[in-house]
């Protein structure tokens, strides 16, 4: 059973969004998993590093459609992406560092961020878009 299990309600709408979603979601099982496995740090690091890579591409596509739909909360939005980004830039410099363990807590901190980003702000947005398609 995955880590994180991906379900309908986590959709935003977006099918480009929720697939990179779906993506993110699957890079974080296989960093779970290889750090759980104890597969060796090279492997938790080459995970963390696509995370983090991934992380960033999906928050640039986020804050294009921001800026093509004129989201009022725009800034609200990309100030959270920035505060995640920081905290796993600082988790990519451990494991440059050579000394990366993720703890339980460091894993529960991603997942719960992750979740509770995409059911709040992220389905907001989708909202925001659905409500002036309509209008």
């Amino acid at each position: 059973m995955p880590y994180i299990e991906w379900r309908t309600t986590y959709e935003v709408g977006f099918k480009l969004i929720d697939d990179q979603h779906v993506k993110l979601i699957t890079i974080m099982n296989e960093l779970y998993d290889a750090q759980h496995r104890g597969t060796g740090q090279m492997i938790v690091t080459k995970s963390l590093l696509e995370l983090v890579d991934y992380t960033v591409y999906n928050f640039s596509t986020e804050e294009k459609l921001f800026t093509q739909y004129e989201y009022p909360k725009k800034i609200q939005h990309m100030k959270e992406h920035q505060e995640f980004v920081d905290k796993i830039n600082d988790l990519k410099a451990e494991a440059g560092k050579g000394n990366l363990l993720l703890s339980i807590k460091t894993m529960e901190y991603l997942k719960d961020w992750t979740i509770n980003h995409i059911l709040g702000t992220d389905k907001e947005f989708g909202e925001f878009v659905r409500e002036r398609e309509l209008g």
